[in-house]
């Protein structure tokens, strides 16, 4: 698995849920931000499962020739597992156990679940710990996305090497996430954007399984 894969799922599954501990935790803030992160978390902690599709876009635009990257993804999220494709990759986190499956090397990389990972917004417990220390938040601008109000959110982090801003979008009417964009300090921007949202979506029964039997010929590491 790329290093690029494994930061942008981290990236991703931290925004999912990141503003649940947010709005939990006492911080410099505005509370018209606590108040609209609190509805949405009600919102997002409401639903048994979640399946989004995503639209992900990456520049930098400080390096000689600029480096744009543009890609398209969809995730599951059920209890403490998740069912990823995002890169050409496939990922499936399944108890203890991450099954990592390379289509084009036709290869399945099977690793112990990290505890440590945990605390980068691995799993659905964690992801809401993503940024709950060391940020400040407040309203940002409001646009208007197909219609409809999108408030956002600009978190500023009290001190990092890595990153100069956050910013979450939140639909007001819905309460949804619409989107994520991070402003890194050596000029990258990465930008995450949902384009469709379905909660408790009815999944095949093992969406959330890796049955080896589905694999032939693939070169499964244990």
């Amino acid at each position: 698995m790329t290093s690029k894969f494994h930061s942008m799922k981290v990236f991703f599954l931290s925004g999912i849920m990141a503003i649940g501990l947010l709005s939990a935790v006492p911080q410099s803030t505005d509370k018209e931000a606590k108040a609209l992160l609190n509805e949405a978390t009600a919102k997002l902690k409401g639903h048994s499962q979640l399946y989004l599709e995503f639209s992900y876009h990456f520049v930098n635009k400080r390096v000689e020739p600029p480096v744009m990257q543009e890609e398209n993804g969809t995730i599951a999220v059920k209890g403490d597992n998740y069912h990823l494709m995002f890169m050409g990759i496939e990922q499936i986190r399944q108890g203890n156990k991450l099954y990592t499956i390379l289509r084009e090397d036709e290869e399945v990389q099977i690793t112990a679940y990290d505890p440590e990972e945990a605390q980068q917004g691995l799993t659905p417990t964690s992801l809401l710990s993503a940024y709950e220390k060391g940020y400040s938040y407040k309203l940002g601008a409001k646009k208007k996305v197909d219609g409809k109000n999108v408030q956002y959110v600009v978190l500023k982090p009290n001190a990092s090497e890595e990153i100069s801003k956050i910013m979450i979008g939140i639909f007001t009417g819905s309460k949804q996430l619409h989107s994520l964009k991070q402003w890194g300090t050596n000029g990258t921007e990465l930008t995450l954007t949902v384009t469709s949202f379905e909660p408790n979506k009815a999944l095949p029964a093992n969406y959330f399984t890796f049955n080896k039997e589905d694999y032939p010929g693939y070169y499964i590491s244990e």
